[in-house]
């Protein structure tokens, strides 16, 4: 027995004179072969497997005792791929059906991952304990990574063409039980490499753990919290022991801001920051207000934002210079009322007043008088009038102050302590993030327009390190979205519900000025997260922003959006909003969805603005895409998830989806599992038997699938990526545009390759039987509609085969019976080609429908074969009627591949049965028209 014969460092054997080159024969003075090396080695491979396979002595001059059964050696795959060498070790060792592999594998695939490590750090590789005080920063996507390849080379690289009869499989669990191994283990062993059970078991001086076999990993693993959180839900062993065991607690610390104790004690003096209330106003009436330069009269669909607190006085009715007043009034009394006195001390208010304001301007005497606190007033030139974002701006740049807030003369602050309980969140924030005290915002709790971050107050630490309170391209839409979503991608933002105000003409309605919208969620936003990153001088940002999009045209369906709306995560830093997308006319739906979401929205507000639901709805039906383009595009987030209407989605799947977001870095498309019930009848067996909902699936069955249903799908938010979109040439019930989804973001992240879509298994959703599994011929012909466009729409992802059976009957059976004048000899030779198409079809199934009807009579069972033919079938035809519809010739033979190139031999497969399929038909078409071919060629 030698040891690694192919580690890439050395040869290593028990007996290391067997290296040495035979003694010449008969006095023989030609020059001896060398001594056997590393490079001589891997450079002839072959010939060394031949010389340790063949050799009859351990070394010179100590031949093997006659009972000598075997030469054996341990392998690692990873020995092979340095050198390249890796076809031998598959042809030479795996394939030889004369070499008995005995694999040595792990269950517990984190504890291998760690001891690679150990060894990696340490050089000690066997016979040395690892120190005690030796930890390690495990990243998710390098560990995920490892565990790929860990499971591919046991489960598929290590699989000889006979694995049953020369494979043994022995766990290293049950190996370091010396007990168990000897009594349940050894003997089996001995038995399969033909020796004697007699001989007693001997431990290699080499076989030492060399960890303390009682450690806990949690100890080991410096980030063990995240880790564990990332693959919590997966299936890797040691998290899954875990869960069996019910050791995981659910994180119940608050997030930050949402821990609203009443404020009993005044701060003292030192614990108070200073504050800078920005508050610009305005007497002129609407017709007086200078329109911006540039101007539009179409409304984006996103960036919204409410700076409705900016109203003109001129609202008002009767006495306009009063009412003006009386607005500013009702402003600095709740302002009076809810600081505290010692607090007031220390907050000033930046007035900004119209250059030609005829109210104001005289009136700064009265002002200084009315406001309860230090005053500044600043001129805002004709150049800024109704560029509300730049004014706020111009007004913070005169601010000195510490904590910076907006607000209008129409705002009534409704909570006395507010200043406090808004320090006390940015403290919160620093301690829980570790992020500088400053680096953050903080969201005050609109009531006119609940869930918007309308009134976000922001720190001086952030003028200092961006110079500005916004970038330069905001004219007057988007700031306060624009900040808040700047730190949620830190964990640095935070809803203070506590603090309660109200806008006593503005909120959730029309400006009262011309919007400008930039698209500050894309360039703007990235280039201001990295430059925060840098200048906090982090790595990795922590911060999950994921939205949830769900188009809803059934009616009566609240209990499943319910269940949807109340999705959690267990951990803080994630920033969830839902998009309820209506796509129903019918104003009762539209009712019963707002009076849910408002039900929902108002529990959720005395806890956090955050899981906040947003409904959607423009009056028409049109489409699910339409609607899942509305709440993609209004959404902010990184991550969009969609879900359909109908799906019942597990408690964790939100964790499942993040954990998969931080193990696959370089994905674009999560496709989490859509799963279909237990069979209820004959045609639900039959969708089962046919395998209709592969796709459904296919998160169990591929890493990295092709595609996936939009059902339950995450994918990378339109900020990143808004020129694609779901394709309204595809049916508004669904078929083909998932498909074609996944193929743009596939060809929007070129460099991503594989990579760009990954399987998170652990993100269920339970999805119901089409028509309450009852017949559901039409939505199948509605899906055959759908993807007969990706033909159209991606040429490059099909092939051509040969004609199926109703192309064949279509294009070849019925013009021949036509031109022939034969129509009764079409019909018989049409039927015997379908009847011959389905006693293919029924063949084929006729396997799975055994299986799935077991103990079921045989009649029963070819009925269900046929039957999930008939899926298939039906399908077929309606993709040759798309082609009729749409005069498109170039889709004739033309199929869509399915696996995007992942499964060439299933490609292969299908030609391979198109020729034989086309040959019987052909033959039969021949049969039919014999009188015909006759006379033609008589």
């Amino acid at each position: 027995m030698h040891n690694e014969l192919f580690n890439p460092i050395d040869i290593f054997t028990y007996y290391p004179k067997s290296l040495n080159p035979p003694p010449p024969e008969n006095d023989d003075e030609s020059q001896p072969p060398p001594r056997w090396t590393p490079l001589i080695r891997d450079l002839f491979p072959n010939d060394f497997l031949e010389f340790i396979w063949s050799g009859k002595s351990c070394g010179v001059n100590e031949p093997i005792r006659s009972s000598f059964k075997a030469v054996g050696f341990k392998s690692f795959p990873e020995h092979w791929l340095d050198v390249r060498n890796e076809h031998i070790w598959q042809d030479a060792i795996l394939e030889d059906l004369r070499v008995r592999k005995v694999i040595l594998f792990r269950k517990d695939e984190l504890a291998v991952y760690v001891s690679m490590l150990r060894a990696d750090e340490t050089g000690r590789y066997m016979t040395h304990n690892y120190p005690e005080n030796l930890t390690f920063h495990i990243d998710p996507a390098k560990f995920q990574n490892f565990l790929d390849r860990y499971r591919h080379t046991f489960r598929q690289k290590y699989k000889s063409p006979i694995v049953q009869r020369d494979t043994f499989w022995i766990n290293y669990e049950d190996l370091c039980d010396l007990e168990y191994f000897r009594l349940n283990i050894y003997p089996h062993l001995c038995k399969f490499l033909g020796v004697s059970q007699s001989a007693n078991m001997k431990t290699l001086r080499e076989t030492v753990k060399q960890a303390n076999p009682e450690e806990d990993l949690s100890t080991v693993i410096e980030n063990y919290e995240e880790l564990e959180y990332c693959f919590r839900y997966s299936d890797v062993t040691h998290f899954a022991n875990r869960r069996e065991q019910e050791v995981i607690k659910a994180t119940t610390s608050p997030p930050p801001g949402t821990n609203h104790q009443p404020v009993e004690d005044v701060p003292s003096d030192e614990e108070c920051g200073t504050w800078s209330v920005l508050l610009p106003i305005c007497s002129r009436t609407v017709s007086q207000q200078a329109k911006p330069r540039h101007s539009t009269n179409q409304e984006a669909s996103f960036n919204t934002n409410r700076f409705s607190e900016l109203t003109q006085s001129s609202q008002y009715h009767g006495s306009f210079d009063e009412a003006c007043w009386d607005l500013l009034a009702g402003f600095c009394t709740s302002l009076k009322e809810t600081v505290p006195p010692i607090q007031m001390e220390k907050f000033e208010c930046i007035v900004g007043i119209d250059i030609d304001d005829k109210v104001y301007q005289p009136a700064k005497e009265r002002l200084t008088a009315m406001i309860p606190c230090k005053v500044v007033f600043v001129d805002i030139q004709p150049t800024m009038y109704g560029k509300l974002c730049r004014i706020w701006n111009h007004l913070a740049s005169r601010s000195s102050n510490d904590y910076i807030v907006l607000f209008g003369d129409d705002v009534r602050l409704l909570d006395c302590g507010w200043p406090q309980k808004i320090e006390e969140c940015f403290r919160n924030i620093s301690k829980t993030t570790g992020l500088p005290l400053g680096a953050a915002c903080v969201a005050m709790n609109d009531l006119s327009f609940p869930g918007f971050p309308t009134f976000p107050v922001i720190h001086r630490w952030h003028l200092n390190q961006f110079g500005s309170l916004l970038p330069k391209q905001f004219v007057n839409q988007g700031g306060d979205p624009f900040l808040y979503e700047l730190y949620s991608r830190f964990e640095a933002s935070a809803w203070e519900v506590s603090c309660r105000l109200e806008n006593t003409i503005g909120g959730d309605g029309d400006a009262r000025y011309q919007k400008y919208h930039i698209n500050w969620r894309g360039h703007i936003l990235n280039m201001h997260i990295r430059k925060l990153k840098n200048f906090i001088e982090i790595r990795k940002i922590n911060g999950i922003c994921l939205d949830v999009v769900v188009p809803s045209y059934r009616t009566n369906n609240n209990d499943y959006l319910r269940r949807i709306a109340l999705l959690r995560a267990s951990r803080n830093g994630v920033y969830v909003k839902f998009w309820f997308v209506v796509d129903n006319p019918c104003k009762k739906h539209v009712d019963e969805v707002k009076g849910l979401a408002n039900e929902l929205n108002a529990k959720q507000l005395e806890q956090s603005g955050n899981y906040f639901i947003n409904v959607i709805h423009y009056g028409a039906n049109r489409g699910a895409s339409y609607a899942r383009n509305t709440g993609y595009n209004y959404s902010t987030a990184d991550w969009i998830l969609f879900l359909d209407d109908d799906v019942i989605p597990e408690d964790n799947i939100l964790d499942a989806y993040i954990g998969g977001i931080k193990r696959f870095p370089d994905a674009k498309v999560l496709a989490g599992m859509t799963t279909l019930p237990e069979a209820t009848n004959t045609w639900t067996t039959m969708l089962r038997v046919c395998n209709v909902g592969y796709f459904y699936g296919v998160s169990k069955l591929r890493r990295h699938p092709p595609w996936a249903v939009t059902a339950n799908l995450l994918v990378r938010g339109s900020r990143f990526n808004p020129t694609i979109q779901f394709k309204d040439c595809y049916p508004k019930t669904g078929g083909g545009e998932d498909i074609d989804l996944v193929y743009q973001y596939k060809n929007f992240y070129p460099t991503s390759g594989l990579l760009a879509t990954a399987a998170v298994p652990e993100a269920v959703v339970k999805h119901p039987w089409w028509n309450g599994g009852n017949l559901c011929y039409k939505q199948i012909r509605g899906w055959a509609w759908g993807d007969s466009m990706c033909i159209l729409e991606w040429p490059s992802k099909t092939f051509l085969t040969f004609p199926n059976w109703i192309e064949h009957v279509t294009f070849i059976v019925l013009p021949l019976a036509i031109y022939t004048k034969q129509p009764a000899v079409g019909l018989l030779v049409g039927s015997c080609v379908v009847v011959l198409e389905h006693l293919i079809k029924m063949t084929r199934y006729l396997p799975s429908a055994l299986k799935q009807c077991e103990g079921d009579g045989i009649l029963y069972q070819l009925y269900v074969a046929l039957g999930a033919g008939t899926v298939l079938s039906a399908q077929e035809i309606t993709r040759v009627n798309a082609i009729l519809q749409r005069f498109s010739l170039y889709s004739i033979c033309r199929r869509v591949d399915w696996f995007d190139g992942q499964e060439p031999r299933i490609k292969l497969d299908i030609q391979f049965g198109s020729i034989i399929r086309f040959v019987l038909n052909a033959g039969i078409t021949c049969i039919g028209f014999g009188s015909y071919w006759q006379e033609w060629f008589g």
